[in-house]
């Protein structure tokens, strides 16, 4: 033990010397595992979404009772038999819409607050500044304080201190109360709900406390066709959101390996500048076994402490894209309930693990390469070997991946490649006789041999952070444009009137007024085909009326396509859920089943569920529930959008909320899909700053190795300013060469991903666009921030050197 003191001590006061390793060991580990445990702990949120009683009771919900498909409620008297059945571990819960007086939208959701007079509110809904509990009003509204930010809401945390809502339309004042970590779902008592909602009895769900399989037959019995149980952890959003939480862990796992490499980089620079001392020990007489108990002892400690800062980091990283994430998801992937993020010990757990293991390999590799052995002598034939290992797996990957597995591994091996090539390409150039006269020059040259293999490292980070960049760059920007183009034909329409129910009579009216061209409408149903999430939607009648689909073929939309029980898929049938031209296919909704032919594939960009369209007629005739949503509408040309909606307004008496214009619904329609892409620009910057600090913290690592450098320049007769420009041109030369490697690497990322990531994981197909003004601007920006990081260690090299010229 006192060996083991005596080393680890003697490794504190190594470090303190070296503060920048230190800070070079803390920061990559720290900040790697920040990302990796922000979108884990992300996704165990969402996975555990349901674990949490809508009523706010610390109990785990089992099993959800849902409206019936196509239907949005519930009838009441269902629990209230459930009730008189013996069931009594079931909440009700009606949630709906409210709009306020200011225009915007609060989100109500009513419980059966009885339960709180047994049960205590939990602790975390407490009041905002208060220690006491929440003071809660059959008659008011318990609003989250950061809802009630957002819809400026300045009152009291009391519901009893005149503190009212101004809702739009509606005769009630509601009190309400401002309270913390309640989430986007404001809580009121489900009969003061009913009575704001005009629900008339209905509720949303009703949650299940506790379920055991006994009760299972019993529950469903009643239920009946009423209304479907499901378990708590098998809902559509698993299903749907599957592809997209892959895709963030698979990205936030991109980042902990370029932060990793600030790490690999301290390891290597703390063994080369202990190496004397370990020597030292072992002349001193303290054993190997000490040496290496020491070490693990330092390291394993190190690990947990870099664990618990990325824990912290990435609790805080993970609260910062909570509200993208939430948006995303409840637009696109049937989010029911919104993420509350929390901090939790399986984060710390997971970056211990891996930051553990990660220590452990770099050892092993940096033991590796510093042994005189075979794999040394023969590093040509190693590398060449490596190389080819590398080609072939790309090679295979390219004509084999099926999964997104694959796919994301090609992505791996397409980046290992660059990673290979791009610094033996720079020594292959340093190693060229040198091309210079002068000899500031000439130093320059050699000194950069030197920087090259201290700075590989940083290269390489910078190599895989700005590469992964440009190809996500592409990918969003390829995704915006398929987008826009396919947006541009599908809202072909001049105006689009939201409507909460089936009015035949208005469709008739509008389709018979003179301004109006034609009138469209959107219908849709959901259910199941082979248990995946599906709609069953409908444009209308006749082939008109699906002229805006377009078509993987090219070809139009013809009657035939709807003949013999006839319909048209969307892409992700045929690219995720393998179906083929011809099949035919089950759709499930309730106790119905609806058979259709599948007569062709539709580009369906956005949505990430299987989709089918049929007739109007042909889902009007089966016993499916089904839902309007809107009509379309196109003018004749002697009429404008801005005369037809005062008409609309005055003659058809309908609200100007409902009406939407096409360019407006072309916009909301890009900010929804844009939202998908948001949190993976955030990633990446994260990454691209994870490898700036790579590249400075190196830079000030190595001061003291270039002190003397620098000293005997200074003392020839170079001053300080010659000095900081030769590093710096240094600098922007070496990254320089660097962004010459990452834009062929993130064309190839950006290619990989739209032919292989984007299809297998979301079923759309998407031709590559790349925005080459826009790529070379992000190169010269990360260029331009790379030299400012340089500027602070060469400032303090050429500072440092002013006590030694006296």
């Amino acid at each position: 033990m006192a060996e083991i003191k005596l080393i680890l001590m003697t490794h504190v006061a190594y470090f303190r010397r070296h503060p920048w390793l230190l800070l070079l060991f803390i920061v990559g580990l720290s900040l790697g595992s920040a990302l990796l445990t922000a979108i884990a702990g992300l996704n165990q949120e969402a996975k555990n979404r349901h674990q949490k009683s809508s009523a706010l009771i610390d109990t785990t919900v089992s099993h959800i009772a849902k409206p019936p498909m196509g239907q949005q409620y519930i009838d009441g008297k269902l629990w209230i038999t459930l009730r008189q059945q013996g069931i009594t571990n079931a909440q009700p819960v009606l949630r709906g819409k409210l709009t306020l007086a200011s225009g915007k939208t609060l989100y109500l959701q009513g419980i059966d607050s009885l339960i709180w007079l047994t049960q205590q509110l939990p602790a975390s809904a407490t009041q905002s500044g208060s220690n006491s509990d929440t003071v809660f009003a059959f008659d008011s509204i318990m609003i989250d304080s950061k809802t009630g930010a957002r819809l400026a809401l300045n009152g009291s945390r009391l519901a009893f201190s005149g503190n009212t809502l101004q809702l739009a339309n509606s005769p009630h004042t509601p009190h309400f109360s401002l309270v913390d970590d309640i989430g986007m779902w404001s809580i009121t008592d489900i009969a003061y709900a009913d009575m704001l909602l005009k629900a008339n009895g209905k509720i949303s769900f009703i949650e299940f406390i506790g379920l055991t399989p006994g009760q299972i037959p019993k529950i469903e019995a009643i239920l009946a066709d009423n209304a479907r149980l499901v378990a708590a952890q098998e809902q559509d959003f698993d299903a749907l959101s599957e592809a997209f939480f892959f895709n963030l862990a698979a990205l936030a796992l991109l980042g902990y390996i370029v932060a990793a490499f600030l790490s690999f980089n301290a390891i290597k620079l703390a063994i080369a500048g202990r190496k004397k001392l370990l020597t030292q020990f072992a002349i001193l007489g303290c054993s190997p076994k000490a040496i290496r108990t020491a070490i693990g002892i330092e390291f394993t400690l190190m690990s947990f402490f870099t664990a618990l800062l990325g824990s912290i980091l990435g609790f805080v990283i993970a609260n910062a894209l909570v509200l993208d994430i939430n948006r995303t998801l409840v637009g696109l992937y049937q989010l029911e309930q919104a993420l509350t993020i929390s901090w939790q010990w399986q984060t710390l757990a997971l970056g211990f693990v891996v930051n553990l293991a990660t220590m452990a390999l770099m050892l092993i590799t940096q033991n590796l390469l510093t042994q005189k052995n075979n794999l040394q002598n023969n590093s040509r034939s190693v590398f060449y070997s490596g190389l080819a290992a590398v080609i072939a797996a790309i090679g295979y990957l390219y004509f084999n991946a099926q999964s997104e597995f694959e796919a994301l591994l090609l992505c791996f091996f397409i980046i290992l490649l660059f990673v290979l090539i791009t610094p033996k390409c720079l020594q292959s150039l340093l190693s060229c006789s040198n091309p210079f006269g002068d000899p500031l020059w000439q130093w320059l040259y050699a000194d950069s041999k030197l920087q090259l293999q201290e700075l590989r490292i940083a290269i390489v980070a910078i190599l895989v952070a700005l590469g992964s960049a440009i190809g996500m760059q592409i990918m969003v920007e390829s995704f915006s444009n398929t987008l826009n183009a396919h947006l541009e034909q599908q809202l072909s329409a001049d105006v689009y009137i939201q409507i909460e129910q089936y009015q035949p009579e208005l469709r008739a009216r509008l389709a018979a007024d003179p301004d109006i061209k034609q009138v469209g409408i959107y219908m849709s149903g959901d259910g199941y085909v082979n248990q995946v999430p599906a709609t069953l939607a409908s444009f209308g009648n006749g082939q008109q009326s699906f002229a805006h689909i377009n078509l993987t073929s090219g070809d139009a939309v013809n009657a035939g396509h709807f003949a013999n029980n006839g319909c048209i898929a969307n892409e992700q049938a045929s690219i995720k859920y393998k179906h083929q031209l011809g099949d035919m296919l089950a759709f499930k909704q309730n106790q119905h089943i609806f058979a259709c032919r599948i007569s062709a594939f539709a580009y369906d960009y956005g949505n990430t569920a299987l989709s089918l369209i049929i007739e109007e007629q042909r889902l009007q005739a089966s016993p499916l529930h089904w839902q309007v949503y809107g009509l379309s509408v196109t003018l004749n040309e002697h009429i404008t959008v801005a005369q037809l909606t005062e008409r609309l307004i005055n003659d058809y008496h309908i609200d100007s909320s409902f009406i939407t214009e096409n360019k407006r619904f072309k916009e909301i329609a890009n900010r929804l899909f844009n939202d998908t892409f948001k949190v993976t620009k955030v990633l990446n910057g994260f990454i691209l700053a994870i490898a700036l600090v790579s590249l400075c913290i190196s830079l000030l690592s190595l001061s003291a190795q270039h002190a003397k450098q620098l000293a005997a320049l200074n003392n020839l007769g170079v001053d300080d300013t010659q000095l900081q420009k030769l590093k710096l041109v240094q600098t922007t030369l070496l990254v320089g060469f660097t962004c010459l490697f990452a834009l062929p690497l993130g064309f190839a990322l950006g290619f990989a991903l739209l032919k292989f990531v984007m299809p297998i994981a979301f079923g759309w197909t998407i031709h590559m666009y790349a925005d080459l003004p826009a790529l070379l601007s992000t190169c010269m920006l990360l260029l331009l921030a790379a030299v400012v990081c340089a500027y602070l260690p060469v400032k303090q090299l050429t500072a440092s050197l002013h006590p030694k010229r006296h």
